[in-house]
C-alpha cells in the first residue's frame, strides 16, 4: 500500500489512518525533539512542519501534518521562515522532504509497524 502524505506518495506497506494518526502522531513530535538538528547537527531540536499546520492550530492535538516534521535547532528554523524553503533547501544543500521521509520510516521501523 502507499503511504500518501500531503503531496508526497511513498510505498511502505502499511496504511495511516485516523487510529494510527490518534495512536502516533504526538508520540512522533517527541521522537523529532529527540533527534539532532538535520542542519546543524545541534543538539536541541524544534519539529519543523513541511506542511504547515495554520496559525492557530493547536499542536498538543492529534494531526497527520505531524509526520511532516523535522527536526531543526532554532537558529535554523528562524532562518528558514525568514528566507524560505527553497532558498533554505539550496543554500545548505538538503532535501527536508527527503530529511522527513528518512525520519518517518525510521520511527515506523522503530515502532515495528514496518520492517
Amino acid at each position: 500500500m502507499e503511504l500518501f502524505i500531503v503531496g508526497k506518495t511513498w510505498n511502505r506497506g502499511f496504511e495511516m489512518n485516523n487510529e494510527f494518526i490518534k495512536e502516533y502522531s504526538l508520540e512522533y513530535l517527541d521522537f523529532i525533539r529527540a533527534k539532532q538538528c538535520c542542519v546543524s547537527g545541534k543538539s536541541v531540536a524544534d519539529p519543523h512542519h513541511l506542511h504547515a499546520l495554520g496559525m492557530g492550530a493547536n499542536r498538543k492535538k492529534p494531526n497527520a501534518r505531524h509526520f511532516t516534521c523535522v527536526p531543526l535547532s532554532r537558529e535554523m528554523h528562524t532562518e528558514l521562515h525568514q528566507q524560505g524553503m527553497a532558498y533554505f533547501q539550496q543554500k545548505y544543500k538538503i532535501d527536508l522532504w527527503q530529511e522527513a521521509y528518512y525520519f518517518f520510516v525510521n520511527f515506523l521501523v522503530q515502532k515495528g509497524v514496518i520492517e
